[in-house]
């Protein structure tokens, strides 16, 4: 069998203050708040509404760019003013910016507590859908 080693007073020290160290810190942690059932199912309506509208948005920008653009690229022989894809993209991207910023409150959804990634979110969602359907229709 083998010894047991004592320990020496000092490492029985350094033990004894590691613990109450992380005894201190387990004290200062601050407890987030558990959301209650309520909640959750409030925020999983929010993005479901989040994803939907955005990309119904896009949707609908992809028939109005075929009737209003037509194909985005001047085409010979064509009278009047064509514009390319890019400045109908940035338009898009404008125009559903705007249209979301100001619809989701009537939707219930709190705008203020949108951060960057939450547009960003909904822009792609939109602009892709928008490029897809515009897509599908010009082939």
């Amino acid at each position: 069998m083998a010894k047991k080693r004592k320990k020496s007073k000092s490492a029985q020290n350094a033990a004894a203050a590691a613990t109450e160290e992380s005894k201190a810190a387990d004290e200062k942690k601050i407890i987030a708040p558990k959301k209650d059932a309520k909640d959750r199912k409030k925020a999983r309506a929010d993005g479901i509404v989040m994803t939907l509208y955005p990309a119904v948005l896009g949707v609908i920008f992809g028939f109005a760019s075929l009737q209003l653009f037509g194909t985005g690229v001047p085409e010979e022989g064509l009278m009047g003013m064509t514009y390319p894809w890019y400045f109908v993209m940035t338009l898009v991207v404008a125009l559903t910016l705007y249209i979301q910023k100001f619809t989701y409150p009537y939707l219930k959804i709190n705008v203020d507590e949108f951060k960057t990634k939450d547009w960003f979110y909904v822009e792609f969602i939109a602009v892709d859908l928008w490029l897809v359907t515009w897509t599908l229709l010009l082939n």
